[in-house]
C-alpha cells in the first residue's frame, strides 16, 4: 500500500493542487510508491483577516475548477490533469488516511494540529520540510489587493500565480528529500538522475 501525502492550501486551486500533481508526477517517476492528494483549509487567522477587512469568501468555496493558470503550468510540464477535477476542503477521512499532512501556512498547521488529534504528529509546514527560511504564502504584501479583487488577485492574476509557482516548485523540489525521509522511506539520490 502506498504512503499517502495531503497537501493543504486555502482554496485547493493553485499551491496544493499544483503539488498534487507535480509530486505525484515526480515520485512516480522516481519509482517511489507515494500517493499524493491535496485539500483546501482556511485557518481562523485568514477567516478573521478577511472578515475584518469585508473580504467575502467565493460562493461556492470549494468544489471550483482549479485555476487556469495551474492547470497550464502543469500542462506545460507535460502533466496532465483529469478532467473534470473540482477543489475539496480537508476533511477528517483524509486526515485520517494521510501517512503526512504539509500544509502552505504556518497557521493551518497549528489548527488542523488542534483541531484533529490525529494529526499532531503528522502534519508540517512546506517551510519545515523544505528548510526554506525565506518562504511566505504571500511574497509580497504590499501588491495584494485588501478588496474585492482579493480572491481573482491570488487565484488568476497571471504574474502573481506565475510568480507563486516558480516559487512552489523550488519549495516543493528542496522539499523532495525530506519528504520521502518522513515517510520512513530512504531517500535515493541517484533516483533523481
Amino acid at each position: 500500500m502506498p504512503s499517502h501525502v495531503v497537501f493543504v492550501c486555502v482554496g485547493n486551486r493553485v499551491r496544493s493542487v499544483f503539488a498534487e500533481f507535480f509530486l505525484g508526477d515526480t515520485f512516480c517517476k522516481r519509482g517511489e510508491d507515494i500517493a499524493v492528494s491535496s485539500a483546501g483549509f482556511i485557518p481562523q487567522t485568514l477567516k478573521d483577516q478577511l472578515a475584518q477587512l469585508n473580504i467575502r469568501f467565493p460562493e461556492p468555496f470549494y468544489n471550483r475548477p482549479m485555476s487556469e493558470l495551474t492547470m497550464t503550468a502543469l500542462l506545460e510540464k507535460g502533466i496532465g490533469v483529469p478532467e473534470g477535477w473540482r477543489s475539496k476542503e480537508l476533511s477528517l477521512e483524509m486526515i485520517r488516511e494521510a501517512d503526512l499532512i504539509i500544509t502552505a501556512l504556518p497557521t493551518q498547521k497549528e489548527d488542523i494540529s488542534g483541531l484533529y488529534r490525529e494529526a499532531r504528529n503528522k502534519t508540517f509546514t512546506i517551510r519545515d520540510l523544505s528548510k526554506r527560511d525565506d518562504y511566505l504564502f504571500f511574497e509580497d504584501f504590499s501588491a495584494i489587493p485588501f478588496n474585492d479583487n482579493f480572491w481573482h488577485y491570488c487565484e488568476e492574476d497571471p504574474e502573481y500565480v506565475s510568480k507563486t509557482l516558480r516559487t512552489w516548485e523550488e519549495t516543493l523540489t528542496r522539499a523532495i528529500p525530506n519528504i520521502i525521509e518522513q515517510l520512513g522511506i530512504r531517500y535515493d539520490e541517484e533516483k533523481n538522475n
